[in-house]
């Protein structure tokens, strides 16, 4: 495991190097803010853009690219800029997003023609709440909260030192975050009890409870199962400006570090469904020692290969392959859910198929886990493991804990 964390790094080396010359090699590709305004407005005619804030002129109007406002706000991956026709009275006319490095899945309700119609009528005095405003036809996501500040915070800027207006209450103010603490809790009563369950055989059921909660709260609550594109989005500079973002990376990153692939085995929201679908009665197929231990391999081979077009290419949505954020997202082409359902019939044949084969997190996770000999496998080991397993496909549900008490 040594030698492909070793390659693995020096991929990433490379790969970013080659994407940074590339993305200074290459001109950008900026969007023409003027033929998009003339899209938007066609009766109307823009001054050229002006400054102290960068805007566009025109009677009864203005107009501005929220990222000349408020650059500090970010989406999952970056910035969502947004341009925006505003009329003389402070209200909103019209919204086009004019770049983004989000994650297709989480953002396709952002890009519809009944999103941004909801946008129009709004006034930056007015509160964006979620589920009644903007929020009201999409999931409560990262995207969606970072396109709700930056409309809102760019609105205020501009409407009271373009427009003179007296704007009330806080640019970019909202509804109070919880999720962070939502998901900092869960996190923290599952870390404690797989350290508890290490020993004590009465709580070897909490570990199925947690599973079955980060379906329900991780999954479709919060809509935010841990992935590779996190990193890569890091890799690249794309800083979120969501709490959340920074909470999920941060608790993983240590989890990893104190407890290998503990978020695999207590709190991913996939490897719960693949979990409980390999419990099922259905006749498993039977693979060899020597074949699975190949197969368990390409997961490292994909997430190479991934990540060097990523950081070549600049672009995190490249990476997207993982089944759980289709499915959780809601949202994915036909391929995508063709995958999905098909690792799904394929965790009832083989236990934890997607987890031991395919998944770049498990992979990533694997590769900086530290040997633990107290896990020595067991007959009843959800992935299957043999005795004596290298602890990079160990998932820590403590059945075979050296010292643990709970029974086959």
């Amino acid at each position: 495991m040594k030698r492909f964390r070793i390659i693995f790094l020096g991929i990433v080396a490379l790969s970013f190097a080659v994407g940074q010359w590339l993305n200074v090699s290459m001109s950008a590709k900026t969007p023409d803010e003027a033929a998009l305004l003339k899209d938007m407005v066609p009766d109307a005619r823009f001054s050229a853009k002006g400054w102290m804030p960068p805007h566009y002129s025109s009677e009864g109007l203005i107009a501005f690219n929220t990222y000349d406002l408020v650059p500090s706000i970010r989406g999952y991956a970056g910035p969502i800029k947004l341009l925006v026709v505003m009329d003389r009275s402070g209200f909103i006319r019209g919204v086009r997003i004019i770049g983004h490095r989000e994650t297709k899945n989480y953002i396709h309700f952002m890009e519809s023609s009944e999103y941004l119609a909801r946008l129009a009528g709004k006034h930056p005095s007015e509160p964006f709440q979620q589920g009644r405003d903007i929020d009201a036809i999409s999931r409560a996501t990262v995207s969606v909260d970072a396109l709700a500040k930056t409309l809102k915070g760019a609105s205020a800027l501009a409407a009271s030192s373009l427009l003179g207006l007296d704007v009330k209450g806080e640019a970019g103010a909202g509804a109070s975050d919880y999720r962070p603490f939502v998901y900092g809790a869960f996190f923290v009563v599952s870390f404690a009890f797989y350290f508890a369950t290490r020993k004590t055989p009465e709580y070897s059921i909490a570990r199925d409870i947690s599973l079955a909660v980060s379906i329900v709260v991780l999954g479709i609550y919060l809509s935010s199962p841990f992935s590779v594109l996190h990193v890569f989005s890091l890799i690249l500079g794309g800083f979120s400006s969501s709490a959340l973002w920074y909470t999920l990376i941060i608790s993983v990153a240590l989890s990893v570090i104190a407890a290998g692939r503990f978020y695999c085995g207590w709190l991913c929201q996939f490897g719960a469904l693949c979990e409980f679908a390999g419990r099922m009665p259905v006749s498993k197929w039977e693979m060899s020692s020597d074949t699975d231990e190949k197969c368990r391999r390409l997961k490292y081979v994909v997430l190479g290969l991934v990540t060097a077009l990523v950081l070549i290419s600049g672009r995190p949505d490249y990476g997207n392959y993982e089944v759980y954020v289709t499915l959780f997202s809601f949202h994915g082409s036909w391929p995508a859910w063709l995958l999905v359902f098909a690792m799904l019939i394929a965790n009832l044949k083989v236990k934890r198929f997607w987890c031991r084969y395919l998944c770049p997190v498990a992979a990533l996770s694997g590769l900086f886990s530290r040997q633990d000999a107290g896990y020595v496998s067991r007959s009843d080991c959800p992935m299957s493991n043999t005795p004596n397993p290298h602890i990079s496909e160990c998932i820590r549900c403590n059945r075979c804990y050296k010292g643990s008490l709970i029974k086959p």
